[in-house]
Parts: structure tokens; C-alpha cells; sequence
């Protein structure tokens, strides 16, 4: 599996019911709108996590991290309070800071996210910041890196096949692993169809406003990439290599009307403090392309 490109490529329905009373209503609207995700999946979720901590191994590996205890902190504070309402299976969600100034983010199924620090010293707001790490959050818990998988690994080994060796005991045997290898990290986990993505715009949305984040941050994120793309291509090169065009996001967030469920619920910390901090640490190394 070659991981060498990794640095540089990673980076709503509204259903009208009778008002039983305005706590019910709210709650019933709430259900209806979070979003359900589809697509066939053989891995199991303790095959999620397998596949992220052997992914999440090769990347660190590959990627400078920041060691520094006030940004991972912050950052992990931010992944604790949305992941309370991330939904599916409960996963031990992890963050780490990379040393890279592009703007990006990115996740590995089982729970395991990694946030550039570009994206960091970017974003104007914490719930900027917590809409794409929302985001990212709603890919593990919808499972979509391993239904990705499924979907190419069916297609180069045969069903049957992929059925039997996801099916064995032997989670030592490093067949699972393999099927996922063969395909190419990139491919398997760190670029989404565009249905998958635009679930994960919706559950982030859904996410960030049950944890008190207002979800019309996510859409002027959105904003602030158009503007960089215009500015400072090379900042956000890493994002559009793996995302779609934010302008139909940024709309149809916008429209989708999830800031009626969102009650602010304060910053976990500063965002500014951690800005200049970031501002004062030496740039990571640069990483061969091989």
C-alpha cells in the first residue's frame, strides 16, 4: 500500500407534522430529520476499528503530528462534545493535530481524525472549526469508509469471496486488512461518492446542532473555501482533491432549516489562544511524494 500521496490529497427533508405540544413537536422533528445512511456493508464495526488503528499506524507514520497538549486538547474537547450525539455504534473517537499547513481534515473508520493545522488557523469560529470536524465524525459514524470498501473489494474479489475472508475469526490473519490494501487507502477511505458526502454534510449539521454548535457555521466554512480557492489555491488543493464544490453544500445547508434546532451553548475554549500558539510552532517537514 503506498501512503507517500497522503499529505497532499487528504484533505438537508423536512417532514410537516400535527403540533402535539412544542417539546414533542421538536423531538419528533428532530428524529425525522437526522440523517439514515444506506449502502451494503460487510465489516463489521469491530472491523472499523481494526482497519482504522492499522490505517491510523501507516498515517502517522507518513505525517507530522503536533505534540501539543493546549491544540490537542481543544481539538479533542470539540470531538467529545459532537461525538454525544454522533449516533451509530459507539466508537472511541480520537483526534490528532497534523502539522500541515492546508486546509483539511480527514477521518479513518473505527473513529480515529486527524485536523491540519491550516484548517486551525483558518477557520473564524469555533463552530466553523466543529462543522468540518462534525463532518468528519459523521463519515466513521455512518460507517462510510467501510461500506466504500465493500463496494470495491466485491467488485475485485467476487461477494462470495469477500464474504468468507470478512467472516473468519482469525482477525490475526491480516486477509481483512489486505482486501482494504489492495484498493488503496485513498480510495477505500479518504475519498466519498458525492451521496456519502452530502450525508455526512446533513449529519454534521444534525450533529453540531444537538451539541449547541450553530450549524450555519458549516455553510460559511463553506464560504471561506470558495474564497481561498480564489486567494490561495494551494491552501485548499487537499480538500478539493477529496471533497465536492462547497457552493450547492453551503445552499442546501442553509436551506435545510437545522439552526431551528440550535441552542448556543458556549466555546470549549479559546480559539484565538490556540491560533497564536500555532502561530509560534516551527512548520512540519515536508514529506516525500514516495
Amino acid at each position: 500500500m503506498r501512503l507517500g500521496n497522503i499529505g497532499r490529497r487528504f484533505i438537508f427533508a423536512f417532514a410537516l407534522v400535527p403540533v402535539v405540544s412544542g417539546c414533542a413537536s421538536a423531538q419528533a422533528q428532530s428524529r425525522a430529520r437526522e440523517p439514515r445512511s444506506g449502502g451494503f456493508n460487510l465489516y463489521s464495526p469491530e472491523q472499523d476499528v481494526q482497519l482504522g488503528r492499522q490505517a491510523a499506524r501507516q498515517v502517522e507514520q507518513q505525517l507530522p503530528m503536533i505534540r501539543s497538549g493546549s491544540a490537542d486538547d481543544y481539538v479533542g474537547d470539540i470531538v467529545a462534545r459532537l461525538s454525544r450525539y454522533a449516533g451509530g455504534p459507539d466508537f472511541n473517537y480520537q483526534v490528532q493535530v497534523v502539522n500541515a499547513p492546508e486546509i483539511n481534515a480527514f477521518a479513518l473508520p473505527g473513529g480515529f481524525l486527524y485536523v491540519n493545522r491550516g484548517l486551525i488557523q483558518a477557520v473564524r469560529s469555533e463552530d466553523e472549526l466543529a462543522g468540518v470536524i462534525a463532518h468528519e465524525i459523521a463519515h466513521i459514524s455512518l460507517r462510510h469508509g467501510t461500506k466504500q470498501a465493500t463496494k470495491g473489494a466485491a467488485a475485485q474479489t467476487g461477494l462470495g469471496l469477500l464474504t468468507q475472508i470478512l467472516g473468519r475469526n482469525d482477525r490475526k490473519s491480516g486477509q481483512i486488512a489486505g482486501v482494504v490494501g489492495g484498493l488503496g487507502l485513498n480510495a477505500a477511505f479518504l475519498k466519498f461518492s458525492r451521496d456519502f458526502e452530502r450525508e455526512a454534510d446533513q449529519a454534521g449539521a444534525h450533529m453540531m446542532a444537538r451539541a449547541g454548535y450553530d450549524p450555519m457555521a458549516m455553510a460559511t466554512f463553506f464560504d471561506l473555501l470558495a474564497s481561498q480557492r480564489r486567494s490561495n489555491p494551494g491552501k485548499v488543493e487537499q480538500f478539493f482533491s477529496s471533497h465536492p464544490s462547497p457552493g450547492d453544500r453551503a445552499r442546501l445547508i442553509r436551506q435545510a432549516g437545522y439552526d431551528g434546532e440550535y441552542r448556543d451553548r458556549g466555546d470549549v475554549g479559546s480559539l484565538r489562544a490556540v491560533q497564536r500558539e500555532l502561530q509560534r510552532m516551527p512548520a512540519g517537514p515536508r514529506r516525500s511524494s514516495r
